[in-house]
């Protein structure tokens, strides 16, 4: 609570300039490729009052910058965080205890799976950043984890509707569409149109079509740019800056000149975009098979959700929140090797871990950066093993405690 949410921060600031009758300062000019710095009259105004102040560029749709706008004169952004903080802690009680029903689990088993995972992951350096910057990214997992806890349920029309409003928020969940075509759930697909084509209208009616124009002008430059520092955990990133560390540039932002931190970035070649496109496809008809093959298989979603955190262009830590809640669930699968799992992880990603003694690569990047993408792809080998082999029994191993709710079984 006493660290500033620059995340949620830059939704605000954006607002502001918005209120303010200068939508030009809303997203950042890209004359090049993108390099993650704010618009240029950002660090001015916000130096103003707060010198100390974090700040980084509003990277979302127009519409909720949009409905922010009134409520920067309603009340302060202290306020703001504090209740963002307490609504962000909410949502991942809650859709740890999602992930625990469409894992079946019941009675002791379910309140061990919330409980020690709520735990684990608020240990954990990628949750505990996402919590510390009110990072949109949590309600975004929360929704795309309760999209197909309703799928799940048979409730087709109210997942597709809920999954988008998670890709109003950030776009990247609309590719989660390919687990109902690949279970063939169009109702699902098609409330999913509707409600998406509702929410773009209402987003040009409050926000006005210049400042999409501008919001799809960042969203191309985002898809020709990869952002390289420790916490951007994606294989384009690996590629960049391991292989082709000559080519990246350093960014130093507004708020942190005179010093030596900031990141580097680098533009993708055609080719790079090309390879890029082609993995996504693969990847994508692959999660759609595996939909089709386990159609009530919860553990395809963390499959899918790890799948396309490592082919984008812009991976944080904490964007494989939507896989990290259904750990709990490898043991169930695949008993030693799942525990194995499960304890190393919560070991290497827990925030007091020395990894900063794994030693340097050029550019200020730690080899622990490297394990950690590495680690998230045997996490993903993980949970498709676990996808694989079939429960050994549909019975309980135990009785469920008669004060939690009965569920059906994993």
């Amino acid at each position: 609570m006493s660290v500033q949410s620059a995340d949620l921060y830059a939704g605000w600031v954006a607002a502001e300039f918005l209120h303010m009758g200068r939508p030009d300062q809303v997203y950042p000019d890209i004359t090049h490729g993108f390099d993650m710095t704010t618009p240029p009259d950002w660090w001015a105004h916000v130096s103003a009052t707060d010198p100390d102040a974090r700040i980084f560029p509003y990277l979302y749709p127009p519409l909720w910058v949009a409905l922010l706008r009134p409520v920067t004169e309603m009340t302060t952004f202290a306020a703001l965080d504090g209740i963002v903080m307490g609504l962000h802690q909410a949502l991942l009680v809650g859709m740890i205890f999602l992930a625990s029903r469409m894992c079946g689990t019941r009675g002791l088993t379910q309140l061990a799976f919330v409980a020690l995972t709520y735990t684990a992951l608020t240990l954990s350096f990628p949750v505990a950043r996402a919590l510390e910057e009110n990072q949109p990214q949590i309600i975004v997992s929360f929704l795309i984890v309760l999209a197909f806890e309703r799928a799940q349920a048979g409730r087709l029309r109210t997942s597709g509707a809920v999954l988008a409003l998670a890709a109003a928020i950030k776009l990247y969940p609309l590719l989660f569409v390919v687990i109902y075509l690949g279970r063939k759930q169009w109702s699902a697909v098609a409330s999913f149109g509707v409600a998406g084509g509702l929410l773009g209208l209402a987003s040009i009616a409050l926000a006005g079509w210049p400042l999409h124009q501008d919001y799809l002008h960042l969203v191309g430059a985002l898809t020709r740019s990869v952002v390289v520092s420790n916490m951007s955990i994606s294989l384009d990133a690996l590629v960049a800056g391991t292989g082709l560390s000559d080519g990246l540039v350093k960014v130093i932002p507004d708020n942190l000149e005179g010093t030596n931190k900031g990141w580097h970035v680098i533009d993708k070649s055609a080719v790079w975009r090309m390879a890029s496109a082609v993995a996504t496809c693969v990847a994508l008809a692959a999660v759609g098979v595996l939909a089709a093959c386990r159609p009530k298989d919860a553990l395809v979603l963390p499959v899918a959700a790890i799948a396309l955190a490592l082919l984008s262009p812009l991976s944080w830590a904490y964007t494989y929140l939507t896989a990290f809640v259904f750990l709990a669930a490898l043991p169930l699968r695949l008993g030693g090797v799942g525990y194995a799992v499960v304890v190393a992880s919560a070991l290497f990603f827990h925030r007091a871990a020395p990894v900063g003694l794994l030693g340097t690569l050029q550019y200020g990047l730690t080899v622990a950066w490297v394990i950690t993408i590495v680690a998230m792809l045997l996490l993903g080998a993980a949970f498709v093993c676990a996808v694989l082999r079939r429960p050994a029994t549909n019975a309980p191993t135990r009785a469920p405690a008669p004060f939690l709710p009965m569920q059906k079984p994993f």
